[in-house]
């Protein structure tokens, strides 16, 4: 066997080198660390505060800080150690080292902060701050701020090894806010979306109604009798009524989702009569692609309780996006009980049952590599560059987010040219009885 390897047998340069060595090999993993626990951050304030804590230790420091600049002024917005004292305070720009950091984006280093204007010329001694390095912090050629490590007084000055450290800091520091800042931003961005979309479909509720109430009038013929071809496109007026009326619902509910703003409104709910309900929505579209629609409805089902509304939804928005892919054929919602099956949160079977209301077409199938996208927002399968098959692309999403709110869940099982079923689950709690 070899005897291991002792630097003492090497000669002074090689033990230098090996040295060296082992000591960038240390850099190098720290500097890992710090990109992983700055990359973790999303918000700029914690990005800031972690920036402020690692200076401390790259630098070899007893403080940092971290100072906005504004058109004139610059504010310090996170600060750790000694540099505490400096945190929310604000200052004028003209004349500051701070201020030539921002304008020049190159660092600079001062021995003691003596010769900055009289305001830090005093402030900074008191705190006990003797040697400064400011660091711009840059990213894409935007300025985030300027980065303020301090030591202590009567400890060394920087150097070229902390500048060169603190300069990969702050490089990693600037790119993790950029990417904060671009989060903020598509946030702000999609708040205001749904803000928009939610206004603007309250407005378009009003007349809407306003329509769907003239239309029937027209249809019980209230306003005098209609011919045969005059109650035809009264009818089809009713029905291109009723799917704008759904597509405004799913974006109303859309933006209640995302806002948080959703509630539930529990009551007993008949299934029969449920079905029953979808009637006047399905059978226009159907008739017009010439689509048969088959309801199936196991005898002495328990009477539900849980929000009709939201239940009407989902399935509303089954039944429309099963007519929607079919061209042939029929579509088939059956309404059954399911046995409970166990899961990982619950390892044994309820005693209750589940209801199962499973909405079966005939049409295109899908993919199953699709299926995993089936239920993203503002997402279609098909026909996404031709736009064949038209809607909001949220019918899915939102029904699923509603199942789940409802403590059910939608199952899939599709084949591409073989059809879909997509089957809705829900809980029957014990007590729930027939009627």
């Amino acid at each position: 066997m070899h005897a291991p390897l002792d630097p003492s047998n090497f000669p002074a340069s090689s033990q230098d080198l090996l040295y060296s060595d082992y000591r960038k090999t240390e850099e190098l993993q720290t500097l890992r660390q710090v990109a992983r626990a700055l990359a973790a951050e999303t918000n700029a304030a914690k990005v800031l505060s972690t920036l402020c804590d690692l200076s401390m230790i790259q630098g070899r420091s007893s403080g940092a800080a971290v100072a906005q600049i504004h058109a004139d002024t610059g504010s310090y917005v996170a600060a750790s150690g000694r540099a505490l004292a400096l945190m929310g305070m604000s200052f004028p720009l003209a004349g500051t080292f701070t201020g030539r950091v921002a304008a020049e984006h190159r660092t600079l280093a001062l021995e003691s902060p003596a010769s900055s204007t009289p305001f830090f010329a005093a402030l900074l001694p008191s705190l006990g701050v003797g040697p400064i390095m400011l660091i711009p912090l840059l990213a894409n050629h935007q300025l985030f701020g300027v980065l303020s490590v301090v030591r202590d007084i009567g400890h060394t000055i920087f150097d070229a090894g902390d500048e060169e450290r603190l300069g990969v800091l702050a490089d990693l520091a600037a790119l993790a806010l950029w990417k904060a800042r671009l989060l903020e931003e598509a946030q702000s961005a999609d708040a205001a979306k749904t803000s928009l979309l939610a206004t603007l479909s309250h407005e378009l509720r009003t007349p809407l109604a306003a329509l769907e109430g003239y239309g029937e009038l027209l249809e019980d013929q209230v306003l005098g009798p209609l011919s045969e071809e005059q109650q035809d496109v009264v009818m089809r007026l009713r029905t291109v009524g009723r799917h704008l009326g759904s597509l405004i619902e799913d974006i109303l509910t859309y933006a209640s989702l995302e806002a948080d703003r959703l509630s539930l409104r529990q009551g007993p709910v008949r299934v029969p009569e449920l079905l029953d309900s979808l009637h006047p929505f399905l059978e226009p579209l159907a008739r017009e692609k010439g689509l048969e629609i088959e309801f199936e409805v196991e005898p002495a089902l328990p009477v539900l309780r849980t929000d009709e509304a939201r239940l009407r939804q989902i399935l509303l928005n089954l039944c429309q996006n099963a007519l929607k892919f079919t061209e042939t054929g029929r579509i088939l919602i059956r309404a059954s009980r399911g046995s409970a099956v166990a899961t990982t949160a619950s390892p044994t079977p309820a005693a209750a049952s589940t209801l199962r209301l499973a909405v079966k077409d005939t049409g295109i199938g899908i993919a199953a590599g699709d299926l995993s996208r089936l239920f993203r927002p503002f997402s279609q399968l098909a026909d996404v560059n031709s736009r064949r098959h038209s809607g909001t692309g949220l019918g899915l999403y939102i029904s699923r987010r509603l199942a789940t709110m409802l403590g059910g869940r939608i199952e899939v099982v599709s084949r591409p040219g073989e059809g879909s079923v997509f089957t809705l689950v829900l809980p029957l709690t014990t007590g729930q009885t027939g009627n």
